[in-house]
């Protein structure tokens, strides 16, 4: 999967989230010396195009999806594909390429100036070219997708560094691309005429792409406007609701990336906005594991309402689809403008069931919850009708989609569906379902026959096999343990940590998903680092998490984590997971209401999420250090919810007031070492 451009001054976000971060004591660390992105002021990284690796990247609006590529050898370019610009938007693919033939052509003294390879890039939501001087005159170059229209952007700005007055010319040019189906793209730059720049002065103009129909005429382009929306967005993502707060600026500035990732997500299509998989490749289409699984349940964090409805409207999809057609077989992705029914049989309705429920109860919406109860019914209708005589989950395949075997059974859906159904009986018993002792109780069935049918002793470790006859371990051996089936759960680290299924660990390498197959994929990686720290064990999954966001955030395939290199949502957004659920421990109890089992690390003083939405309040999680102890403090509006003090390993549990008077809550009992991370799906 491969990743993919109009030119502000990134100047201002820089100091003001500079300011920020000096206001909270968090200084920029020197990077490392295989960095690819530095972060090189607060809220924005760079890189310096010297290397043989090309920055490749997306970026996305609710009309456009755009990957660019810069390189020392081709320069820099981009292709934007533009979405939902007709009704039967389903059979159009509108395809623009952008390269170095479609720079302005600007000139200098009357010299034509050369802008070809960039010297260096840099990133904060906009992404920005800096070009080595030419005839005197350093360029910048600031390419981003409008956040609402079928539009890119690039501002440019010509800088005379030549220490006497030069004349700039910019030829006006306009470029008609006739598309299918009376779609055309334009690309326009609306000239300057002879301007005379002062030494230290600045000459900026601006050039655009845009999609929309042949017989109407241009967009008529804003672009201190679109500039200002897509700068909003960044700045949500740095300074907005739900943050980490660490003494690791690295952490908490990947956290931040990946949520701008998020952020960007929504998509428009014929179902409405959406929130889908992201990348050039796989837009708009949604799979029942990316958007659904990996990524709803981190979103009502974030406590952006356009992206929550999105969210919604994706799972409509399937709501749609099982009312009008039925639940045989479940659907397991919709792809394409068009949306259309692709994938099936996957243990979709176990992921659908497990990321609905989790999301929903995450969120906090009644009203929400109410709507898409149906989705809940389908799913859980769907994996009981699966259930096998030995008590596991039948599927064809898993979210592997084939690429490896599954035998008729797997470790992944079974999980899931284990999972799904104890969220699921939290989530009827919120609403006032009937369902919910049912749920638990299949759970509870679920467990055992795991238990039963997947324990076993793989490559000497007593862990779980994938699927009868399974000789290998699996890189999805931790999904139990995710779960909070807690019975395996240090043979199964073990396991996890050990050479055979995670050999190049240290150097932030993925995870592989079989011991003897070379095959990487990220989500497991994340997937694994939250559950290590799920599992107490905190020390080592700290220096994992750092390893892996130095070499993939702020390595050469990021600042978005990808298997195939092409910015899907996830992995990415599985990386605040592993803080929101892993490290800080949060499982959802109801609709207004938590658990949470926080891991400090040891050298942390304290560490906090900051301004959460989730639950639909604004909430603070802070864990200080006290002595040989954690301090765990929830605030609200002002007030203080609760407060409680005690090893690592303790859960502590709030239900959310109306918010008029504070309220403390007690803490559960410590659990033991073996199983104090445990609380994934599981109640205790």
């Amino acid at each position: 999967m491969k990743r993919n451009t109009c030119g502000a001054d990134p100047l201002t976000l820089a100091l003001v989230t500079m300011a920020i971060s000096w206001s909270l004591g968090l200084a920029a660390p020197v990077p490392g010396a295989t960095d690819f992105w530095v972060r090189d002021q607060p809220g924005r990284i760079s890189h310096a195009c010297t290397g043989t690796e090309p920055l490749v990247m997306c970026l996305q609006g609710r009309k456009v999806v755009m990957q660019v590529q810069s390189d020392r050898t081709t320069g820099f370019s981009y292709t934007a594909r533009f979405f939902n610009l007709l009704s039967d938007v389903e059979k159009k693919k509108v395809l623009f390429e952008g390269g170095r033939e479609l720079s302005p052509e600007v000139r200098v003294n009357d010299q034509p100036l050369k802008s070809e390879f960039p010297s260096s890039v840099a990133f904060d939501g906009l992404l920005t070219l800096t070009y080595p001087a030419s005839e005197g005159v350093i360029v910048t170059r600031t390419v981003y997708p409008s956040m609402a229209r079928a539009l890119v952007i690039e501002e440019w700005q010509l800088r005379n560094a030549t220490g006497k007055r030069v004349a700039v010319t910019v030829a006006p040019a306009r470029k008609v691309k006739p598309m299918a189906e009376n779609l055309v793209t334009v690309w326009s730059c609306p000239g300057v005429k002879a301007a005379a720049v002062k030494a230290g002065g600045v000459l900026s103009f601006a050039t655009c792409v845009q999609a929309r129909l042949a017989a109407e005429p241009d967009l008529a382009v804003n672009v201190a406007a679109e500039r200002s929306a897509r700068r909003a967005l960044a700045e949500a993502a740095w300074t907005g609701p739900g943050r980490l707060e660490t003494p690791e600026p690295a952490l908490n500035g990947a956290f931040a990336l990946q949520k701008l990732h998020v952020l960007e997500a929504p998509i428009e299509t014929i179902k409405g906005v959406i929130t889908h998989n992201g990348s050039l490749t796989y837009s708009p289409g949604i799979w029942a594991n990316d958007p659904v699984e990996y990524s709803s349940p981190v979103l009502p964090f974030f406590g952006d309402a356009g992206l929550n409805r999105a969210s919604m409207n994706m799972y409509r999809v399937w709501q749609d689809h099982c009312q009008e057609k039925g639940i045989i077989p479940f659907p397991g992705s919709f792809e394409g403008p068009g949306l259309k029914l692709t994938q099936r049989e996957r243990g979709d309705d176990a992921m659908v069931l497990y990321g609905l429920s989790k999301f929903l109860l995450f969120q906090g919406d009644r009203a929400a919850a109410e709507g898409l109860w149906p989705l809940i019914e389908f799913s859980a209708a769907s994996v009981l009708r699966h259930t096998t005589a030995e008590g596991i989950i039948a599927s064809e395949t898993d979210e592997m989609e084939g690429r490896y075997p599954t035998g008729k059974a797997n470790l992944s859906t079974s999980s899931l569906a284990y999972g799904g159904y104890r969220l699921a009986a939290r989530l009827a018993h919120a609403l006032g379902k009937p369902g919910a002792a049912e749920y638990d109780q299949r759970a509870e069935a679920l467990r055992k026959g795991i238990e039963a049918y997947f324990g076993a002793e793989v490559e000497g470790f007593q862990t779980y096999r994938y699927y009868q006859g399974n000789t290998t371990l699996r890189g999805w051996i931790l999904l139990p343990l995710a779960m909070g089936i807690t019975e395996r759960q240090e043979a199964t680290v073990a396991a996890l940590m050990s050479d055979k299924l995670w050999p190049h660990r240290l150097a932030g390498a993925d995870i592989l998903a079989e011991s003897t197959r070379p095959t990487e994929w990220g989500r497991e990686t994340y997937y694994a680092l939250r559950v290590l720290f799920k599992a107490g064990h905190t020390e080592d999954a700290l220096e994992l998490t750092r390893r892996v966001v130095q070499a993939q955030i702020f390595g050469s395939k990021g600042p978005y984590p990808d298997e195939d290199a092409i910015d899907m949502l996830c992995p990415g957004s599985l990386y605040p997971r592993v803080f929101t659920e892993g490290m800080f421990g949060i499982v959802p109890t109801g609709l207004d209401s938590f658990e949470c089992t926080p891991w400090l690390p040891k050298a942390w003083p304290r560490m906090a999420l900051r301004d959460l939405r989730a639950f639909g309040q604004a909430w603070d999680l802070v864990v200080e250090r006290a002595g040989h102890q954690q301090k765990v403090t929830v605030r609200s509006g002002g007030k203080t919810l609760m407060t409680g003090l005690g090893p690592a390993g303790k859960t502590y549990s709030l239900t959310f007031p109306n918010l008029e008077e504070p309220h403390e809550t007690r803490p559960h009992a410590p659990h033991r070492p073996a199983a104090g991370a445990a609380g994934g799906a599981a109640g205790r």
